[in-house]
């Protein structure tokens, strides 16, 4: 077994199911992570047994591993600062289904974003933040599942945050663009400083502050430098690609199966 998975995000392109297993399988891409959103309350996305059945069914078919979910909530609800406490119940529900999926699907951890409307910007919401993370953390540990926190915060911050939580159980998910993005953060030495609390990685390139508006290397995000830092560090795990092709500034170039294509390739190239 290699040092590197490689897998790409649901949400990159409109793929699913069968269709999305076979096209990573045809892009050498061993894994995948998926998404779940409200779509589950009336019974679609992975809110449907047929659409779990299927994606179990192909995965085992295209040697494709779900390798892990990831709750889609962050712009519309959050538990760190909700406005009211449906928002926040919503927000929890999200997670809570995301865990027990975890256990259908065999994955081994689980994504919690705690960043947009979730993100931690004072001590109020570091403090809830906190209580959730224990809680939802605990839910995951009993099944044996980790809990990959992405974060917007910096070094300091995320190190205040791990001792809050203290579990071995609790990990930060890393994203090659996320803090660049916001505020000129070398994600490069980023990744140095936390490697060895780093559970996962996305993979997205884009120019200044447009989040995965360019393939892989050719934003302005410093992505080469960052997989060296990756390359050079202990972390051995799933590299996940999450640039999204169908936005305006990439669709233009070719197909989302072409686009997804040329980043897998560049991971091969880089990484192998």
């Amino acid at each position: 077994m290699g040092r590197f998975h490689y897998g790409v995000c649901e949400w990159s392109v409109r793929a699913r199911g069968e269709k999305l297993c076979a096209l990573a399988a045809g892009l050498k891409l061993d894994c995948l992570q998926l998404g779940v959103g409200q779509e589950v309350f009336a019974g679609r996305g992975l809110g449907s047994q047929e659409m779990v059945e299927e994606y179990l069914k192909a995965s085992k078919e295209y040697g494709v591993r779900i390798d892990s979910l990831s709750p889609q909530f962050v712009d519309e609800y959050s538990f760190t600062m909700p406005k009211n406490l449906l928002e926040e119940q919503i927000a929890a529900e999200l997670v809570n289904r995301t865990i027990e999926l975890c256990t259908v699907f065999g994955c081994k951890s689980y994504l919690l974003p705690v960043l947009c409307k979730n993100d931690i910007c004072d001590g109020p919401t570091f403090h809830r933040a906190v209580e959730y993370i224990k809680k939802f953390s605990q839910k995951a540990a009993e099944k044996g599942i980790e809990t990959h926190l992405e974060l917007n915060q910096n070094v300091t911050q995320v190190h205040n945050l791990l001792d809050a939580v203290d579990s071995p159980m609790v990990k930060v998910f890393f994203d090659s663009q996320n803090l660049y993005a916001l505020n000129g953060t070398s994600m490069a030495r980023y990744f140095t400083e936390l490697a060895d609390f780093i559970g996962g990685v996305h993979l997205k390139d884009g120019v200044g502050t447009m989040l995965s508006g360019s393939l892989l290397g050719e934003g302005t995000s410093g992505f080469f430098k960052t997989a060296r830092a990756i390359i050079d560090s202990g972390y051995h795990g799933s590299l996940i690609i999450e640039n999204v092709y169908h936005k305006p500034t990439v669709c233009s170039l070719g197909s989302e199966e072409d686009l997804l294509g040329k980043d897998a390739a560049v991971l091969h190239e880089i990484f192998d």
